[in-house]
């Protein structure tokens, strides 16, 4: 706790607050400045109190804790979409290898976050990579855990695609039940809509259409806001997609090229660029 002392030190004096305009909540100046001193631990309840003294949230701290860095899954994530982009499978097969050879103490979620990248490197590359075992230690982990954080809504995003649809679809309906309690916090509420999202295009791909109605009914109970221009294009783009997949409406087309022609004209050029790859990959297969 060292660390955390230092760092909320540092917080304090930037806001110009003495140690005496904080030691409001139950806690003496002498306590307080030991903690800073890391020479003292604070009790859970206590630390959040002070934080909300010097008036900085608990996920603004803990990037401060990590060097201003992003948590794990988030730097694997950002470095597969980075790989995924340039379509380079050698980068990914060294992350891959530097992830299974590197040493963690949270050996369950450093087991879950290689059979991600295993999974994200087999679509990328084609060849083999994960296994049935991998699957199911997957699902396992999912189902074990009775409230979803964003940890497992991350997780469960950029791996349901290659699941099982029966299990797929009772996960889903889990996610909803599980991360009800979160879905209040803004970055858990967009990973949710992300989650909603690949699980529509994942059933419309797959031609289970009703099923696909069943996230297009929880996207709708959503209600995007107009700054999520992101969500509100994918949404439409899918909804398009459902009509040509399931109706063989080839004016579907047309619009699904004007989603992401309003993609390319917000700047969202990689996500216009996978959209574009998507759609000739799904014309390819009914030409």
């Amino acid at each position: 706790m060292k660390k955390f002392g230092e760092i909320f030190k540092k917080f304090r004096e930037s806001r110009g607050l003495r140690l005496k305009d904080v030691a409001k909540v139950g806690i003496s100046t002498s306590q307080l400045s030991r903690f800073e001193n890391g020479e003292t631990d604070l009790t859970i309840s206590k630390f959040i109190a002070v934080l909300d003294e010097v008036n900085v949230l608990i996920d603004e701290f803990m990037y401060a804790v990590h060097d201003f860095r992003r948590d794990e899954l988030n730097e694997l994530l950002l470095k597969v979409n980075c790989f995924v982009s340039n379509h380079d499978v050698e980068g990914m097969k060294k992350l891959l290898y530097l992830q299974m050879e590197s040493n963690s103490k949270r050996s369950k979620f450093h087991q879950i976050n290689t059979i991600l990248l295993k999974i994200r490197l087999q679509d990328l590359s084609g060849e083999p990579y994960y296994s049935s075992d991998d699957l199911s230690y997957l699902t396992d982990y999912l189902f074990s855990v009775e409230y979803w954080g964003y940890y497992e809504l991350l997780i469960f995003a950029n791996t349901l695609d290659v699941l099982n649809h029966d299990a797929f679809m009772v996960l889903a309906r889990e996610m909803c039940r599980r991360s009800d309690f979160y879905k209040e916090i803004p970055k858990n509420r967009r990973i949710i809509s992300s989650m909603l999202l690949n699980g529509y295009i994942t059933c419309v791909e797959r031609g289970k259409f009703l099923d696909a109605l069943y996230f297009e009914k929880q996207l709708k109970q959503c209600f995007f806001t107009e700054t999520e221009i992101y969500e509100r294009l994918v949404f439409q783009y899918v909804q398009y997609l459902y009509q040509y997949k399931k109706e063989g409406d080839r004016k579907a087309i047309i619009e699904m090229r004007k989603s992401i022609a309003a993609m390319k004209l917000a700047g969202s050029n990689y996500l216009a660029k996978t959209y574009e790859g998507h759609l000739e990959k799904i014309l390819g297969e009914h030409s």
